[in-house]
């Protein structure tokens, strides 16, 4: 993007507001899904990984359910950069913000009927506080990337110059753009049809001129991605398998809904949640969503029809269209998502700085403080929310206030509970999430090792094999099995589920630490030894395998090895007094 002279000083408004808005989220640390995204993800701590990309081991390893590569490509960068320091990895998130800001910039000069609005829209595609989980969720980083993409393929469709000889350069850009936006994430398939409503909507173009051949290849580029993307571009194991999603009625249902809640969270920002009910029986018959769905939708038809505003009508088009993908008409396990919104509420800055603008021709005096303070609401909902992502605890007490009705929210609670060490409470949070959807192997899962930590053995047992009868060969369950069967004494049964875990799972170190744990059961030390150089060949910086290592030649009365991993284990954390204890045993030279 080229910048001139007058154009200055809107890009360095921009992004000065853009920055203070967020600049409060530069504290928080790794919530959500970062934990196995970036926190605890080896796989990108290694460039050699590069290689594995076009691997089925990617999907596994990345911790990335679909093909993303530019987005784990990012992880790698920042891991060199940052290591284990959040801030660093916030600011990257940031920073790609401001770069979608601008570019949403460049574009709304083009396409807008007075600058003035297009930075307008800028502004409050910066600043809307439904843009807060897709800045503040670093694992969200793809729908950031993405709709880099998405606005500055469009942006080169735009400079190609449909009214006279069309530009290739800027239309060999547009189709790279569109790939790369692909290969951050799928969402972007809708693009194409962006494209088509641009050239019809604003260009007012013919239907039959939509058919030549510069327009169809986007449409065939997407046709062939989206094909891929259901064969074989994505995790096994991932796509839902809830009954409700054979009804193609119900999924009608659950598509007005989920633009019900797209549309209230673009006009009413408030009372936001990482998650929102499940989309199931009980909340796709009910009212839930009911009167937002029938508003946004008759507000889209009856703009569309009576909108007198090409250019606003453009930009409830775009809003629309690019929600296409994520309103469950191809199902999904989620109602909705506040990330999902982040690309189409481009659309929504758009018509709203449009409506902003005709409302001001006459009115400057009235409109211009109004509109003011919108922008600043807007920016104080997006400072307040950020708040809320500063770690797990605090991010999921507030989605369980907002939404009590959702699984995943009890579930993330129930982890929270546990991490603490309120283990009861996390049991009950358990027991409410498989209440709500009892078909979620995963929270069998954590209730059995939540049962396993109060000492209830059997009923922890029974958890997991529940889990399993849902998820049959499910990794971690073999992994919890074999804590669990070491506790009971069933040591040959713990080292079966343990070879199994490490079989399924090679390039994690927990399996190789549970394998020493219980090796040491057995006095195995050299055997316990040879899984905590495993750990520790994968973890460099574990503590547990250090430390297990130290005990193992302790054991075997190799002192000096003994120290030497004693004393690196306190290197990583000093706050261990008993490594201390035990490097004072350690017989002196």
């Amino acid at each position: 993007m080229r910048i001139r002279p007058r154009n200055l000083a809107p890009i360095l408004l921009l992004l000065l507001v853009g920055t203070g808005v967020y600049l409060n989220s530069l504290d928080n640390g790794f919530v959500y899904d970062d934990l196995v995204t970036v926190e605890e993800n080896f796989f990108i701590r290694d460039w050699s990984n590069l290689g594995k990309f076009f691997s089925r081991d990617y999907y596994a390893r990345s911790e990335e359910y679909s093909f993303r590569p530019l987005v784990t490509l990012t992880y790698f960068s920042d891991w060199a950069l940052f290591r284990e320091d959040p801030r660093g990895y916030h600011l990257t998130n940031l920073l790609l913000h401001l770069l979608a800001g601008l570019a949403v910039y460049a574009l709304a000069r083009k396409i807008c009927s007075a600058p003035g609005l297009g930075f307008l829209t800028a502004l409050i595609f910066l600043v809307h506080p439904a843009q807060t989980e897709a800045v503040n969720g670093i694992s969200f980083r793809e729908d950031l990337l993405c709709a880099i993409f998405c606005f500055l393929s469009l942006l080169s469709f735009v400079k190609t110059g449909w009214k006279g000889k069309m530009d290739t350069k800027s239309y060999a850009l547009s189709l790279l753009f569109f790939i790369l936006a692909l290969l951050a994430k799928e969402m972007a398939v809708a693009l194409p049809v962006v494209i088509a409503a641009y050239l019809r909507i604003i260009q007012r173009r013919r239907w039959t001129e939509l058919l030549r051949p510069s327009i169809l290849v986007f449409f065939l580029i997407a046709a062939l991605y989206g094909a891929a993307r259901l064969l074989f571009l994505f995790q096994a194991g991932t796509l839902p398998a809830a009954p409700e999603f054979g009804d193609p009625f119900a999924r009608l249902v659950l598509a007005l809904k989920s633009l019900g809640l797209y549309g209230r969270l673009a006009f009413l920002p408030v009372r936001l949640t990482v998650e929102y009910p499940d989309p199931f029986s009980p909340v796709i018959w009910s009212s839930y969503l009911v009167l937002p769905a029938l508003l946004t939708a008759a507000f889209l038809l009856a703009a569309g029809i009576r909108g007198k505003n090409p250019i606003g009508k453009f930009g409830l088009a775009f809003f629309f269209l690019a929600l296409l993908p994520v309103l469950n008409l191809v199902p999904t396990a989620r109602l909705g998502a506040e990330r999902f919104i982040y690309l189409p509420l481009m659309g929504f800055a758009v018509w709203a700085a449009e409506t902003l603008g005709q409302l001001s021709v006459g009115r400057r005096k009235v409109v211009i403080p109004a509109a003011l303070v919108f922008l600043i609401a807007l920016g104080a909902g997006t400072v307040s929310r950020n708040r809320d992502w500063a770690d797990n605890y605090t991010l999921f007490k507030r989605a369980v206030e907002v939404s009590p009705g959702s699984s995943k929210a009890r579930h993330g609670l129930g982890n929270e509970y546990f991490r603490l060490g309120r283990t009861a409470a996390a049991i009950e949070e358990f027991q409410r999430a498989i209440a709500i959807f009892p078909r979620e192997p995963l929270y069998y899962n954590s209730l059995g090792v939540a049962y396993g930590e109060e000492g209830r053995f059997e009923e922890s047992l029974l958890q997991f094999q529940r889990s399993a009868a849902l998820n049959p060969g499910d990794p971690l369950v073999r992994l919890n099995l074999s804590t669990l069967f070491l506790r009971t004494g069933d040591i040959g049964r713990a080292l079966e589920e343990i070879d199994g875990f490490i079989a399924a799972r090679p390039f994690e170190p927990d399996g190789y630490l549970n394998r020493g744990e219980i090796l040491l059961a057995q006095s195995d030390f050299s055997a316990a030894a040879d899984s905590f150089r495993q750990a520790l060949a994968l973890h460099p910086r574990s503590f547990s395998a250090l430390s297990g290592l130290g005990y193992c030649h302790y054991r075997l009365g190799e002192w000096d090895e003994a120290r030497y991993y004693w004393e690196r284990a306190l290197e990583i954390d000093p706050r261990q007094p008993g490594l201390r204890r035990n490097l004072e045993l350690i017989p002196a030279d």
